[in-house]
């Protein structure tokens, strides 16, 4: 007999064997249930394949005259063999076809079961689990964070609109209106800094959090940290209208850039990430199943109820049995 499981990566391997004890009867029975299936489906391939080799070297040695004696109706002992052959391969393959039929719609209840189990055995798996909801937040301040930005830039171009049409070259001086302008630009410009931090302290208290879970890989990305407050107060320190022009150009280039593309890179990292966190929760599911079927095929699997359990399965979920062979070990 031989197992046919989900390999899964190293990194993503667990270490606590699973406590066949605490399993109960009903997940017990879709274990063994999914072993039979399995070794069935392993011994039926096995089969296959021997008949494929067979008739290969049969039709090797299958003459020109035994061929057309096979067309008439007379076919000789070689021509026989062939078609003997070819009709216990159609039963092989429609034993597959239906075994295969009934994996599939076993194995989502073997997973759902398993993950039942891992979530009471793996405190680990659990707290893994709870920082999902971080990718939901995350994904909020991200928004506010836009809305930030979209304020800052509108204050920027305000203040930028009054320093132009009221600047006192004489005096090199900006005017009054204008100076508050920048006042409320410099104000939004450290909401948009505190935003920027709250996020990147939420991504640094997930990584925190998940840090010893079978989710630790899957990591929020930052957000980059940008002065928009020391730049914004630079203005005022420039001496002349070239100067004061030039500095609001480089900062709403970073700003158009940190928009066009910074963000959406952020956005996509997130999906990237959430993605990658299912997943690692899922090869954590598989691994402890992995294991879980490995004592199921070493323990609980015997193999005179092989047939039986298969006929049955097919009744079940197919309507019928369609498993004509006593599978001998």
């Amino acid at each position: 007999m031989r197992a046919c499981g989900f390999p899964v990566p190293a990194k993503h391997r667990v270490a606590p064997f699973p406590v066949v004890s605490e399993i109960s009867y009903e997940f017990k029975q879709l274990l063994i249930d999914d072993a039979h299936l399995r070794i069935a489906r392993a011994l039926l391939e096995e089969a296959r394949n021997d008949l494929l080799t067979r008739i290969g070297v049969l039709e090797k040695t299958q003459s020109s005259v035994d061929r057309l004696m096979a067309m008439a109706g007379r076919p000789r002992d070689v021509s026989r063999t062939i078609k003997s052959t070819q009709d216990e391969l159609t039963q092989i393959e429609n034993a597959m076809e239906s075994v295969a039929k009934v994996a599939a719609k076993v194995l989502p209840r073997v997973e759902e079961q398993t993950e039942t189990y891992v979530r009471v055995e793996s405190p680990e798996f659990v707290k893994g689990l709870a920082t999902v909801k971080d990718f939901a937040d995350w994904t909020r301040s991200i928004e506010r964070f836009q809305r930030k930005l979209d304020a800052y830039l509108r204050a920027l171009g305000t203040a930028r609109n009054m320093v132009t049409a009221a600047y006192d070259a004489a005096q090199k001086r900006i005017s009054p209106v204008a100076e508050e302008a920048l006042t409320k630009a410099i104000l939004a410009a450290g909401e948009l800094e505190e935003e920027t931090a709250f996020i990147n302290r939420v991504a640094d208290a997930h990584q925190s959090a998940a840090s010893d879970t079978p989710q630790a890989q899957a990591v929020l990305p930052r957000l980059p940290v940008a002065l928009f407050r020391e730049w914004t107060e630079r203005i005022r320190q420039q001496g002349d209208m070239t100067a004061i022009q030039a500095e609001f150009n480089r900062i709403l280039s970073m700003c158009e850039l940190l928009q066009s593309t910074g963000v959406m890179a952020i956005d996509e990292a997130v999906k990237r990430t959430a993605q990658e966190h299912s997943q690692l929760s899922h090869g954590y599911v598989l691994e402890y199943l992995n294991r879980l079927r490995d004592y199921a095929d070493k323990h609980w699997v015997k193999a005179e109820e092989m047939t039986q359990r298969v006929r049955q399965l097919e009744s079940e979920l197919l309507g019928a049995p369609n498993f004509p062979f006593e599978i001998e070990f």
